[in-house]
């Protein structure tokens, strides 16, 4: 199946599981699968700053008012999450399993 065929089975009901097999079979397709997971780590750490810059430029902070700027937060919010998803697959972490057994431990915590 072609990368696009797999992409358009994607929907709002798609499990973690099946995006986080997308993101394997999308760097592969693309040959990102050689990428070095500490060089996909820098690359991750990257993309939380756009998010943080379109953050920041999204919610006016400190800006130059005489300047138009292109903010798309929903975007940098996708980088990272596919970013994530890659590392969770260079580790051979489910990253669902992972959510949920660190939420289990979260709900026994007392939070002040």
């Amino acid at each position: 199946m072609e990368l696009k065929e797999e992409l358009e089975l994607l929907n709002e009901k798609s499990s973690i599981a099946e995006v986080q097999q997308y993101i394997k079979d999308m760097k592969k397709a693309r040959k990102f699968d050689g990428v070095t997971i500490e060089r996909e780590m820098m690359l991750f750490i990257e993309e939380i700053g756009e998010l943080a810059k379109a953050i920041r430029k999204n919610t006016n902070g400190s800006l130059d008012i005489n300047k138009q700027y292109d903010v798309n937060v929903e975007e940098e919010l996708a980088d990272c999450f596919i970013y994530l998803l890659s590392i969770a697959n260079m580790n051979h972490v489910d990253i669902f399993k992972a959510f949920k057994e660190k939420e289990e431990k979260n709900c026994k915590r007392i939070w002040k």
